[in-house]
């Protein structure tokens, strides 16, 4: 197989922000006395939109207290200083200079991803962007990853998905796209469990050798332009 494409997750694969996350999710769940679990965590909170966690995990939350949790997250988020995954930046940039097509698929707001791009540095960076505003239903549904390959315009097989959380790596599998998972540790075991193909600690592991992208020691995949 040749890919023409690639396309990675926000939170945990551009950006580090699991703590900032699992901080304010575990200071809601205090005022609320409701208990977060690992698994919680894993499946409905790391990668999945805020909708999600909050009608899975808060469902005792009326509308109007739901909207307040938003805009929290919101002015939160705005706050934050967000730094970029090991690696990360020189690698995208390799891409780019490659013309190898590159999307932004996550579950994060518009105002986010803005923010995001801002801090880095890396505005227009990505041949496209889908953002939770783009789409009906949120990781692990494979909708988000099929609209990123179509706006880039390649068949999904024909895609590399870079992801750290395991409802993401669900729906670049469900998408029918080859995984690569961002995780260390347990967190590894996780990501291949759910159907990623490869996993590293971070893009100090993934390098661009001529068309070709070497992942860690023993793994390479062939790479052309997309044409566009």
């Amino acid at each position: 197989m040749v890919f023409s494409a690639i396309l990675f997750d926000m939170d945990g694969v551009l950006i580090d922000t699991k703590q900032s996350v699992t901080d304010f999710w575990v200071d809601l769940a205090q005022k609320y006395d409701v208990e977060l679990t690992e698994s919680i965590f894993a499946h409905h909170i790391y990668g999945t939109p805020a909708v999600h966690t909050l009608a899975t995990c808060f469902p005792m939350l009326s509308r109007a207290e739901c909207d307040a949790v938003l805009s929290a997250l919101t002015v939160y988020e705005k706050g934050l200083t967000y730094r970029a995954v090991k690696g990360v930046i020189p690698f995208i940039d390799a891409l780019r200079q490659a013309d190898i097509a590159r999307a932004l698929v996550t579950s994060a707001e518009p105002r986010k991803v803005e923010n995001v791009m801002a801090q880095l540095g890396i505005e227009g960076w990505f041949s496209a962007v889908v953002t939770s505003n783009d789409v009906k239903k949120g990781k692990p549904d494979p909708q988000c990853y099929l609209l990123g390959a179509e706006r880039v315009g390649q068949a999904p097989e024909r895609c590399i998905v870079f992801e750290d959380a395991i409802s993401g790596v669900k729906a670049g599998v469900a998408a029918g796209m080859t995984c690569v998972g961002i995780q260390q540790g347990a967190g590894k075991q996780a990501l291949l469990g759910v159907g990623a193909q490869y996993v590293v600690p971070d893009f100090q592991a993934v390098r661009l050798d001529g068309m070709r992208l070497v992942i860690g020691a023993a793994h390479s995949l062939v790479l052309e332009t997309s044409g566009l």
